[in-house]
């Protein structure tokens, strides 16, 4: 996991925002009626939910990027762009997990059954574990710690695979093929060297980052976020 994050009703006002970061989410919504659970798969497109329907109480879990397949026992490809509810995932242990959350009066307490749960799954004989996940972990931060991103075929053959096999295991583990889970991480160093500057200098930051120029930053942008680079920045609320 990455982190665990807890949001009462009246403290978030503002919509809730996820632009593409190569990471998944478990959402748990904790109402009278024991609300509901559902999970957020990794995105090539941005999501948003208006901030007006906060129930009492809702937990989420930032599993990082290919750090969320051994827990919900499906390839990673299959929940890519959707909001899949957690019950056809986990079945009956979905609701279980409600009625134990509900159970709980404190915030803490509901955070530690959550915690207790997801590492249960983890010790379970059923976990989901595709043989090339070690190759994908060792990829993704290869791709992490490289200044300039990897093509494909030379980053699988560094790594011992062929390219169709890469581009399976990404998709089992990560949920998007190496190509594109490099160009969702071009975007997000584009946009954490946005963020560091009062005016942006686009060209600069395409030329940092790694596009050919500030066109094709553009267009990946549109791509990947429906809004060019400057008018993403503009919008309110701010996109984290």
């Amino acid at each position: 996991m990455r982190g665990l994050r807890a949001v009462t009703r009246g403290e978030q006002a503002s919509s809730y925002v996820r632009l593409p970061d190569g990471e998944s989410e478990l959402i748990v919504r904790l109402d009278d009626t024991h609300g509901d659970a559902y999970v957020i798969g990794t995105r090539l497109m941005p999501l948003q939910k208006g901030g007006a329907d906060v129930p009492p109480v809702a937990i989420a879990v930032r599993f990082k990027v290919a750090g969320a397949y051994p827990f919900f026992g499906v390839p990673m490809g299959e929940l890519t762009n959707r909001v899949i509810h957690l019950d056809r995932l986990w079945g009956r242990e979905g609701s279980w997990l409600r009625e134990r959350l509900h159970e709980r009066p404190s915030l803490e307490g509901k955070l530690g059954v959550l915690q207790e749960t997801l590492e249960a799954r983890l010790r379970g004989g059923e976990v989901f574990e595709p043989p090339s996940a070690h190759v994908v972990r060792r990829a993704v931060r290869v791709i992490a710690q490289a200044r300039e991103l990897p093509r494909v075929d030379a980053l699988a053959k560094d790594l011992g695979v062929s390219d169709r096999q890469l581009r399976r295991a990404f998709e089992d583990v990560v949920g998007l093929g190496p190509k594109a889970y490099a160009r969702v991480v071009r975007l997000q160093r584009a946009l954490r060297a946005s963020r560091r500057v009062a005016t942006p200098d686009w060209g600069a930051i395409a030329a940092a980052t790694g596009y050919y120029d500030q066109a094709h930053l553009i267009s990946d942008f549109r791509g990947l976020t429906g809004h060019t680079p400057g008018a993403l920045l503009r919008r309110s609320p701010p996109w984290p």
